[in-house]
């Protein structure tokens, strides 16, 4: 007979949600002001044709109403004068979301907590595919914010689509609240029970499967016994509470839940203390919280350094992004886990990658310091060489790798200034490519190696331009002397976005791979110990 076994459940708990109404709605929109908000400047947010149609409805049909247009400087970030600005200035809102999971659910943040909590009443538009995903971010806010939908694309919406999309951005503007609407107070949301499900290994590994609680690959089903002895990894206590807003959706997340997720992705306990850090992390950086959930299926780039990364066997060597180092495939399967489970993350509802991302199953490593000409890694971001430290960096793709058959590295470069997203870049480097730079460029330092390539990868303001909403940073770079012309010669990236990394085989050639992949956010592992 086989053995029944009780699997803890493995998916964050809920915070209280502050519930509150929604603004009054006018009458008329005749006089009043209305704002209308894009999610992303430019018209790559795909409303432009309903914008201008609804300008000319409500300009026909309202006598003295004004249209004010305002583009989000960035969907995520507060904008403490705009909404400052509209409290003055507006009498009611649309906002236009896009076609982008993380910016549709800010599209209903941003509304419930700063305009229609100001007294300014009004709704968000945007595509019905990601629906779901806005009412997770609407539930979370506590707030009944109203939405009018259409298909995407929006270039194929027909003309009885359109007038009935006016329509009802017209009556979520004007239609009395219902009682649902009006709802404030303090609602506490039933929490995941302490077990999920019992039953035999094999009818646990289809119940994680059937209700989205894996990665799609087989996980080890987390028992009570051996989630006790995964915490022995931990001098922490299993209810001490790592983080109260883990990505993506702001969930709370305990030290035995973050042994549960260890468990499942196969962690032996001397791996806990990096996992917790990596939880740390997740929820902790707000920009996580909309990179988690995309239809670019961003992903991210754990790199640990110092002594930990020989203490637990993780790979900086041979094949060290390839297959065959359990730390390294562990910590980074650990990491999808705690997104899926931890922090609500669920494909086709706020996980809406259009083809996905590879890199989003396993993305682990350590950085091969002994191999390195540089101090570590770790060590341009604050800490001290001997600390065992968690850098998690966000982005999602490598466009180029190798060119080792390649005496000089100007292709390669040429090759990295087309890249689509400029925000930032990670060079890895194997340690023989590591070394002929060192001797080539005379950079003893990882400053100096990183102001190398900041300035290699330099471009004409002109032939960059067409890339939009990008050229602004270089009229906001302090680094960059002003003013600036279309012949002006300028770094792609911003200084504190170029990182260097060292790893693989020592006795290996010379490759090197561009990631598109920025903003550190890195924390110790030796107090998760």
């Amino acid at each position: 007979m086989k053995d029944i076994l009780k699997a803890l459940d493995p998916r964050g708990l809920f915070n209280d949600v502050q519930r509150a109404p929604l603004s009054p709605r006018p009458e008329t929109l005749a006089g009043k002001t209305v704002y209308i908000i894009n999610s992303w400047p430019g018209e790559t947010h795909g409303f432009t044709q309903v914008e201008k149609a609804l300008d000319a409805y409500l300009r026909n049909k309202y006598a003295g109403i004004r249209i004010e247009y305002r583009a989000r400087m960035s969907y995520s970030s507060d904008e403490p004068a705009l909404w400052a600005e509209m409290k003055e200035k507006a009498d009611c809102f649309v906002y236009f979301a896009a076609p982008s999971c993380s910016t549709t659910a800010c599209a209903v943040t941003w509304p419930a907590r700063k305009i229609e909590r100001a007294g300014i009443p009004g709704l968000t538009v945007l595509y019905r595919y990601l629906e779901r995903d806005a009412l997770l971010s609407r539930e979370r806010e506590g707030m009944e914010i109203r939405f009018a939908e259409t298909e995407f694309p929006c270039s194929d919406i027909s003309s009885a689509d359109l007038d009935k999309l006016l329509r009802d951005i017209e009556d979520a503007l004007l239609s009395p609240l219902k009682p649902e609407e009006l709802v404030g107070g303090v609602y506490t949301p039933p929490q995941p029970p302490r077990f999920c499900a019992e039953g035999t290994e094999d009818e646990l590994q289809e119940y994680f499967q059937a209700n989205g609680l894996t990665d799609g690959l087989p996980v080890i089903i987390p028992t009570e016994e051996r989630v006790a002895a995964m915490l022995k990894g931990t001098s922490h206590s299993p209810d001490e509470v790592i983080v109260t807003q883990m990505a993506p959706e702001g969930r709370i997340v305990t030290v035995e839940k973050a042994a549960i997720t260890a468990v499942m992705a196969g962690a032996k306990p001397e791996y806990m203390p990096v996992i917790l850090a990596m939880i740390e992390i997740m929820g902790t950086d707000q920009r996580h919280h909309q990179t988690a959930k995309s239809t670019n299926a961003f992903s991210f780039m754990q790199v640990v350094n110092g002594p930990i990364r020989k203490e637990i066997g993780m790979n900086d060597s041979v094949c060290a992004l390839g297959p065959g180092g359990r730390a390294n495939a562990v910590i980074g399967r650990a990491h999808r886990l705690a997104l899926t489970n931890l922090g609500g993350s669920e494909v086709g509802v706020n996980l809406m990658g259009v083809m996905g991302n590879n890199s989003c199953y396993s993305f682990a490593f350590a950085e091969n310091e002994e191999a390195s000409p540089w101090a570590p890694f770790s060590t341009s971001l604050g800490f001290k060489e001997g600390e065992s430290v968690l850098s998690i960096l966000t982005g999602g793709w490598s466009h180029i790798g190798n060119f080792m058959l390649r005496p000089s590295l100007e292709d390669f470069y040429d090759s990295i200034k087309t890249f689509e997203m400029l925000h930032g870049i990670t060079l890895l480097l194997s340690p023989l490519r590591a070394k002929e730079l060192l001797q080539e460029t005379g950079c003893s330092s990882r400053k100096e190696i990183e102001d190398y390539f900041w300035k290699k990868l330099s471009v004409r303001v002109g032939d960059i331009r067409k890339k939009g909403v990008y050229a602004r940073r270089f009229e906001q770079d302090p680094m960059i002397p002003k003013p600036i012309t279309e012949d002006s010669i300028v770094p792609l990236f911003a200084r504190d976005q170029i990182h260097v990394i060292v790893l693989g085989d020592p006795q290996g050639s010379n490759v090197v791979q561009a990631w598109s992949q920025y903003s550190p956010h890195s924390v110790s592992i030796d107090k998760w110990r």
